[in-house]
């Protein structure tokens, strides 16, 4: 059974990465997880994620905090700050763009930092992200959809996709 949390008013600030890229994912996915409805915490997927995140801490990559953000790295180049997320797949190449590209926002916003990249490594996958106004624009409106989706009393209707089958979520949908 599903407990319902009131939302009515959600902060902006309160969003994090994690929800973003939900978002990006499936929107009832991101809903669930905004109000605190745990996914399945012992489904292979969670359990893999924690274990890579034992290994990065274990390897020392330094896994930079910000506010209530967690990311892999940030290093300073020529010219421009880059903010780098390691990924376990990249079944989800949108959602990881997304949560990246909310990162490097913050950072820009909140910093005052006027060039940030990113990368997404997974693997031998390497994906660029840049701050480019239109994706910074593409971002604002994507955090007031999450905003809005969040306030809702109820989670949107289950659509089934593909990458359904691999979500922790899965048993609150079908």
């Amino acid at each position: 059974m599903m407990k319902r949390a009131s939302l009515t008013d959600f902060d902006r600030d309160l969003i994090g990465g994690v929800l973003v890229q939900y978002y990006a994912t499936c929107k009832r996915e991101a809903w669930l997880y905004a109000h605190k409805i745990l996914a399945n915490q012992d489904d292979e997927n969670i359990l893999m994620g924690r274990v890579l995140a034992e290994m990065k801490d274990e390897k020392e990559l330094h896994q930079f905090a910000f506010s209530n953000l967690k990311f892999d790295k940030i290093s300073k180049q020529k010219g421009h700050y880059l903010v780098t997320e390691y990924k376990k797949s990249l079944s989800n190449v949108e959602g990881a763009k997304m949560q990246l590209l909310f990162y490097i926002y913050l950072l820009k916003k909140n910093l005052k930092l006027k060039e940030v990249k990113g990368k997404i490594i997974s693997g031998k996958k390497v994906i660029a992200v840049d701050d480019t106004p239109q994706n910074l624009k593409d971002l604002e409106k994507i955090l007031d959809e999450i905003v809005e989706l969040v306030s809702t009393p109820t989670p949107p209707k289950a659509e089934y996709k593909a990458i359904c089958n691999g979500c922790a979520y899965r048993d609150y949908c079908f």
